[in-house]
């Protein structure tokens, strides 16, 4: 079986795990601790984060944190080429094109990111990220500088061995979990 026919059955069985838990809200506070943390950590300026939908992991305590203590948010809009643009956050949201809240404001260069804060449906131990599928995140990190970290955001339990891989995939220097932080390179303190 293919790589691309093994994460969609994966990202599959991942959706069903996650629509099956139950809300926890301490989840919410431990992502803004640990993201937090690496912030801190690594005197990020301004930081790409992501407005989570559904059963994503939570990180609008860690986005209000980032606004109350000076930090740059800079939070996505897809457009419908799949690709993503970058909007300088400052709390008002609209529905985006897949009918969930998305940013509205100034467009901002995806250079002026320090540190990126992305989801994932699961990260594995060598720092391999499975998305939703659509490549919007892929791409996007390809505006970035070659240097920006990349942090994506899972569930404890969505920490796997292994994770199919293509050659489009992008690599992570951390993953946050509401359990702490891994890190895959040295990029990040």
């Amino acid at each position: 079986m293919d790589a691309a026919k093994r994460k969609q059955e994966l990202r599959s069985e991942l959706k069903a795990q996650r629509q099956a838990q139950a809300l926890n809200l301490e989840h919410a506070s431990d992502l803004m601790q640990h993201l937090a943390e690496v912030c801190l950590a690594n005197g990020v300026s301004t930081v790409a984060c992501y407005l989570p939908f559904g059963t994503e992991p939570d990180t609008e305590l860690f986005i209000d944190w980032a606004l109350e203590n000076g930090i740059r948010v800079l939070l996505p809009v897809s457009n419908p080429d799949g690709t993503l643009h970058w909007i300088d956050f400052t709390g008002e949201t609209a529905p985006g094109i897949f009918g969930f809240a998305e940013p509205v404001g100034d467009v901002v260069s995806p250079a002026e990111i320090d540190l990126a804060v992305i989801p994932a449906m699961a990260v594995d131990s060598n720092g391999n990220r499975l998305g939703k599928g659509k490549g919007y995140y892929d791409r996007a990190l390809l505006e970035m500088n070659s240097d920006t970290p990349v942090v994506a955001v899972v569930y404890a339990h969505e920490l796997l061995s292994e994770i199919p891989t293509e050659d489009h995939d992008h690599p992570l220097d951390a993953v946050v979990t509401p359990a702490g932080i891994s890190r895959f390179t040295g990029r990040l303190n």
